[in-house]
């Protein structure tokens, strides 16, 4: 619901932004959403940012757990296709209604793809998951 309101492809002025659609794809795991955000007050390119939005669909507010685990691998894998176009000072923000259990858990299962590719093969989900809690204490539920 937080982007239902972005993006028109005719261009929607929100505050200062005009915010356009880009392009929008979906299959039953995911939406993709590419927007464009421009700042009104300024012509120059420095002030256009693109944004992609990946809305996971197959694990609705009020599971416990996805039903599949292959949706949960699709939007891993597509976020990783996306991510090497950032650059190392463009983050990616990852949400979903509670702030907390499905973009934490997300979260959790990104930086350990990024662990095992940096650290050849070697993981710790118990020591990612204590470094995310404290920058947000409830990012994952607690059993």
């Amino acid at each position: 619901q937080t982007c239902q309101y972005l993006g028109s492809s005719d261009g929607k002025q929100i505050g200062k932004f005009k915010v356009n659609c880009i392009h929008e794809k979906q299959n039953k795991a995911f939406q993709e959403k590419c927007f464009s955000f421009k700042d009104v007050n300024h012509e120059d390119e420095d002030y256009l940012t693109t944004i992609r939005q990946f809305e996971f669909l197959a694990w609705r507010d009020g599971e416990d757990t996805p039903m599949a685990v292959q949706p949960m691998l699709d939007i891993l894998e597509a976020v990783n296709r996306w991510q090497p176009h950032l650059g190392e000072t463009r983050p990616i923000l990852i949400h979903c209604e509670s702030g907390y259990r499905r973009s934490g858990l997300v979260a959790v299962l990104l930086n350990e793809i990024h662990r095992v590719q940096d650290n050849k093969g070697q993981i710790n989900i118990v020591e990612s998951v204590k470094t995310m809690k404290q920058r947000n204490k409830v990012i994952v539920q607690n059993p």
